[in-house]
């Protein structure tokens, strides 16, 4: 069937088989009778709006009640030829989607009944007119499917399909094929079938735009750390490729953009990964891209420096306008002390032991005697109350998100200074989250922070004539693994706050058995853990973990043309379809987020430490 596109703007993909391409200000002047189906495509761009004249609507209403197809997207239907040729009555101007979601609605289909899908760009609110509705849009929450009416708000026409004399007519409220992200539309493989069946039912000859991204199914960790180094060099999560001006934050997970944020947390991980590199590489520019990326943080005044200062010692959070810290985070400045403490045993860099131990004394004096700490100490509460009150008033967190690190951080301090008293905290705090498990606090699920809890651990218990800590790591390796798929990563459970959805810090599922993998907070730190207990204890139960883990990652990591995503890992990993999908609740670090530290520098990391056969304790 031949077709003829109309559309708004260039088309960034093939959208139908054989097709001749106008302009929208040519309809009129086009002979439509070659053509078995007409698309009109407006503009994706919400500040721009795409209408039709009445002398379009009585030419295209002919051409359809004659027999025609038309498909139209994002054409504005305020008045009563529009509409009526549409099927679709539109209540107001496009606006930009932000946690929306499409939902199938038929009961019987190539889909399941409520199954959702995600996408990019515009989208405009209004209501059928004598049109089966295919897809609709709202504000549904559940990750795969929604089956469920809405409470307090409903659902809005996505896609209709309405029978228009011998002819029909589609009608998209949404950017599908004007998306100028095709990759956020997902889950790919649905919306595959999706477009097949549309096709099927409607006879326009719609293709399937080929996927943006593919897992690699690579099957070594030499290769995914070639990969990955790749990314870094490519992808422009890197201002300058010396590490001179330090490293951006990440890749965004709604706008697919580089976030031109700077963080310390994100530096140390890169910094030891670039290390790990140069070492395994024997490339010595990548350690000096090491030190250039901590240098930077120093020349930069990140940390407070002043010995007058509350603040004294501490980093920075981000690149806070203020001179002095603010928000100090417990395990972003923890990272920061065990990368340099753990730098300078490996280079002798005299900076990094002081700037490390300047972290290593603060935390000790704001520790309260239990061994945990507050997961964050504002600059505020550090110039009221001083280091020795906050240590005794401000509550611990319980978190193990938070203490794991600090208590790893504490470990480095005394691998440096040979001081008891920082191995005596990171024992005594990791002993009481132990014997108080039931009130662990976690932030994404319980899987994510018990899978940090694990990095000291194995140290630790070396140092534990309790046996307490040997216990309970035994205990929690039993529990990841109880998650474990069959692909060798670790499923996200037990959702600490499934309410959570459209706030920062959520987890990227709701509930159980959604099958999503997590490699922002769970797999990418797990795989280093892991290793870090089959170094401390040689227990085959650690070294399989790890080997799972990294055939996993190896096999997820990101294949694509576009730099952006090729060599890296997202968040979230649909078990089920093998493909990036999750939930969409966290607004600040969603599914779609690739982060230079925290995800690409620190699965790196854990796989160069055994190539290396290194502990970072070592």
């Amino acid at each position: 069937m031949k077709t003829a596109i109309f559309t708004s703007h260039p088309l960034k993909r093939e959208i139908c088989g054989e097709s001749a391409v106008y302009s929208l200000q040519e309809l009129l002047q086009t002979d439509l009778s070659p053509y078995g189906a007409v698309l009109l495509i407006g503009s994706p761009h919400i500040d721009e709006e795409t209408s039709l004249t009445s002398e379009e609507c009585a030419y295209l209403w002919n051409y359809v009640f004659e027999g025609g197809k038309l498909y139209a997207e994002l054409i504005n239907a305020f008045d009563f030829p529009s509409s009526r040729l549409f099927g679709w009555k539109q209540d107001f101007p496009k606006s930009r989607r932000m946690m929306e979601k499409l939902r199938y609605v038929p009961k019987e289909g190539v889909l399941q009944e409520g199954q959702l899908f995600e996408w990019d760009g515009a989208m405009a609110y209004g209501f059928s007119i004598a049109a089966d509705t295919r897809l609709e849009i709202g504000p549904f929450k559940e990750t795969h499917q929604s089956t469920q009416p809405l409470i307090g708000a409903k659902p809005y026409p996505g896609l209709n399909i309405r029978e228009l004399g011998k002819g029909k007519v589609v009608f998209a409220a949404f950017s599908l094929f004007s998306s100028q992200q095709p990759a956020a539309l997902r889950p790919y493989k649905d919306w595959a079938q999706f477009i097949a069946a549309l096709a099927g039912d409607t006879g326009i000859p719609f293709t399937m735009w080929e996927p943006v991204m593919e897992l690699s199914r690579g099957t070594s960790a030499d290769e995914a750390i070639e990969k990955s180094l790749k990314w870094f060099v490519s992808s422009g999560i890197m201002p300058e490729l010396d590490g001179s001006k330090g490293i951006w934050e990440n890749v965004h997970s709604v706008t697919a953009r580089i976030s031109y944020d700077r963080r310390p947390d994100c530096h140390a991980h890169t910094a030891l990964m670039f290390y790990l590199y140069g070492k395994a590489s024997g490339k010595p520019e990548w350690e000096e891209a090491s030190h250039a990326m901590l240098q930077y943080l120093f020349d930069e005044g990140y940390q407070d420096m002043d010995p007058a200062s509350p603040s004294y010692g501490f980093f920075k959070w981000f690149d806070y306008p203020g001179e002095k810290p603010d928000q100090i985070f417990t395990d972003d400045n923890a990272w920061v002390c065990l990368v340099l403490l753990y730098l300078y045993r490996k280079t002798g860099k005299e900076e990094y032991r002081e700037r490390g131990l300047l972290i290593a004394e603060g935390f000790l004096a704001t520790q309260n005697a239990n061994g945990l700490r507050a997961n964050c100490i504002t600059g505020k509460e550090l110039e009221d109350l001083g280091k020795e009150k906050i240590a005794s008033e401000l509550a611990v967190s319980m978190n193990p998100h938070f203490e794991s690190i600090a208590h790893t951080a504490f470990i480095q301090a005394y691998l440096v200074t040979g001081k008891q008293e920082y191995l005596d905290a990171a024992v005594k705090g990791s002993i009481y989250m132990l014997e108080h498990m039931d009130e662990l606090k976690f932030m994404y699920s319980r899987t994510s922070g018990l899978a940090r809890f694990l990095l000291p651990l194995g140290f630790l218990a070396a140092h534990d004539g309790s046996g307490r800590i040997q216990a309970g790591m035994q205990q929690i390796t039993a529990y990841l693994l109880s998650n474990q798929h069959e692909t060798g990563g670790i499923e996200e459970a037990d959702n600490p706050d499934p309410d959570r959805f459209g706030q920062e810090d959520a987890g990227v599922y709701i509930h159980n058995g959604e099958g999503i993998a997590d490699q922002l907070y769970t797999n990418n730190f797990l795989l280093m853990n892991a290793w870090e207990l089959w170094k401390a204890t040689q227990d085959e139960t650690y070294r399989k973990l790890y080997e799972d883990l990294a055939s996993f990652l190896s096999a997820i990591q990101i294949s694509s043309k576009d730099a952006r995503f090729d060599g890296g890992w997202m968040r979230a990993l649909d078990l089920t379809r093998m493909e990036y999908f999750g939930n969409n609740g966290d607004t600040g670090w969603g599914p779609y987020c690739m982060e230079g530290g925290w995800t690409n520098a620190m699965t790196t990391a854990g796989f160069l430490l055994g190539k290396l056969d290194e502990s970072i304790f070592d």
